[in-house]
């Protein structure tokens, strides 16, 4: 018989008792009689017995030892995790009181073990969460299936602990009942974190509300440009029939924006940098300004995207250009009070020119012909007279440049013929011709007319060293009147003159043609002469 069997045969206990005092008479050799005397042979046997019985003891015993000494291993290795694990865990009864507690969950309420273990764990949550953990609870020991739920537990100093619960029963065999393993995790900050987005997306949502904005994502390796429903509308898009493709959404950008459009997105790709560009596009048939902005996105696991916002600002852009506009108005309004007021002062200092100093030239002329005198100088009342007339004359030309009566009088035409006399000299001779202009404009339009020819002329005769002046003004049907200055001098180069800060007078001209909406174009070349073409609309 091997060892193996003995071990799996069990053994007599009365009759190895019996076995064990027959071998004990025979090796101590005192003789055995009568019913107790045993043959030889089965005592011998029956000592093999015996040794081999005491090793499986031995054996035993051995095995024993190891199972003990792994078992506390094994306990000493659950406690420490059972202790040192990161989350709490909580030992219950079938009614809920806590039979043990890890040091994290004693940490988690603020409380020693020994405040916890021995009171009901519902003594530890929040009165609103009662109701939900008896039915985790009950749920629990009934099904014996895991079970989990989200609680609120008052922590000793009084804070709300948020706690992810995760249970399952455990039939314990020592006592033989039932046992409610518990773990309880802490995500206050996981909730209050959720919360935070819910607020930033819903803050977020009603920015892009509010401001006409949408959000879109441009997948750049399959090339999928997706939108939100915002984008659908201000696209003017229906969700059912766009593709998707990044070069359908293309399509229906303004054709002179597209390639603006295309670039900035590929730079800001290939850069990866901020995408900023306003366009424009055909929502049906009618013209929207849109402001598209963006940066690229990489994922670990993913491929690169392309997130941004889209925002209508028609509006805004129609804002944009009535505040210009108005801004421009304005400016012309302050510009027209400006030239009335010079006008005004002009027409002040022209009036004193000829009621005072030009009278008060003529009655000493007057006076100096009436001197009869055999003592007289005939000579020096020559000079005399001759330079009086020469006052007279530059007094009226002042006057005249300054305010001319007769524009007030008599109108443009006779006016800018007046202008063309005086101007004119043995050496400029200023020739015009005026056509359409059979009816009286506006005197301040007129008064502007007049400063345009009289700073043509003066720049003329100053710069231009030409023997004949042509001045035209006509009126077409489109009420568009027309001024043409043609001289015959030595003309320049316009691109230079362009360029330079000031001169001739040009800037003047430009600044009065802004505020009526005109526009000047100027033909010279070095030894050819030149041409000024002004256009107003009336």
């Amino acid at each position: 018989m091997s060892l193996e069997d003995n071990r799996k045969q069990p053994v007599n206990k009365p009759e190895f008792l019996h076995l064990r005092k027959e071998a004990e008479l025979y090796l101590s050799g005192k003789k055995l009689s009568g019913e107790n005397k045993v043959a030889e042979d089965d005592i011998k046997k029956l000592f093999q017995e015996l040794q081999v019985h005491q090793i499986e003891l031995e054996m035993q015993n051995d095995e024993l030892r190891l199972a003990n000494e792994e078992l506390e291993i094994e306990r000493l290795r659950f406690s420490g995790i059972y202790d040192l694990a990161p989350v709490g865990y909580y030992i219950l009864d079938v009614t809920g009181t806590v039979e043990d507690v890890n040091i994290i969950g004693a940490n988690l309420l603020g409380l020693r073990k020994s405040s916890i273990i021995k009171k009901r764990m519902q003594s530890f949550i929040w009165q609103d969460h009662a109701d939900a953990f008896y039915i985790f609870l009950n749920r629990l020991v009934d099904t014996g299936t895991a079970q989990n739920c989200q609680l609120k537990f008052k922590k000793a100093n009084g804070a709300v602990m948020n706690a992810q619960v995760e249970g399952i029963v455990i039939n314990n065999t020592i006592g033989l009942k039932k046992q409610c393993y518990i773990a309880v995790m802490d995500i206050t900050r996981r909730i209050e974190s959720e919360q935070q987005l819910s607020e930033i997306k819903n803050r977020l949502e009603l920015a892009l509300e509010a401001s006409k904005a949408g959000t879109w994502e441009y997948d750049l390796k399959t090339g999928f440009f997706s939108m939100d429903d915002a984008n659908y509308q201000i696209c003017g898009l229906n969700i059912s029939t766009f593709n998707g493709q990044y070069k359908s959404f293309l399509n229906i950008i303004h054709p002179d924006d597209r390639e603006k459009l295309d670039e900035a997105l590929r730079s800001a790709v290939n850069q990866e940098k901020e995408l900023n560009v306003d366009c424009r596009l055909l929502r049906g048939d009618v013209l929207c300004h849109i402001s598209i902005c963006g940066h690229v996105v990489v994922e670990p696991g993913e491929s690169k995207r392309f997130l941004g916002t889209m925002m209508d600002i028609t509006e805004k852009k129609i804002l944009q250009e009535e505040a210009g506009q108005l801004k421009i108005d304005q400016h012309k309004k302050i510009a027209a009070a400006i030239f009335k007021t010079e006008e005004n002062e002009r027409r002040r200092i022209s009036e004193s020119l000829h009621d005072s100093v030009s009278q008060l030239l003529y009655g000493i002329k007057l006076n100096l012909q009436q001197l009869k005198s055999d003592e007289t100088n005939e000579d020096a009342l020559t000079t005399i007279n001759s330079l009086l007339n020469d006052a007279i004359k530059e007094t009226r030309n002042i006057s005249f440049e300054l305010a001319p009566s007769v524009l007030t009088d008599f109108g443009l035409p006779a006016t800018i013929e007046e202008l063309a006399k005086r101007f004119s000299t043995p050496q400029l001779r200023i020739k015009t011709k005026i056509t359409g202009l059979t009816s009286r404009l506006n005197l301040t339009i007129e008064a502007v007319i007049f400063r345009l020819i009289q700073e043509l002329l003066n720049n003329c005769m100053k710069h231009s060293r030409a023997d004949t002046v042509i001045v035209g003004v006509a009126i077409k049907r489109s009420k568009l009147l027309e001024i043409e200055v043609k001289d015959n001098g030595v003309g320049f180069n316009v691109n230079e003159q362009e360029n330079r800060p000031t001169g001739s007078g040009l800037s003047s001209i430009r600044n009065r043609l802004d505020f009526y909406n005109g526009t000047m174009h100027i033909k010279s070349q070095p030894g050819d002469g030149t041409t000024v073409q002004i256009s107003l609309k009336l």
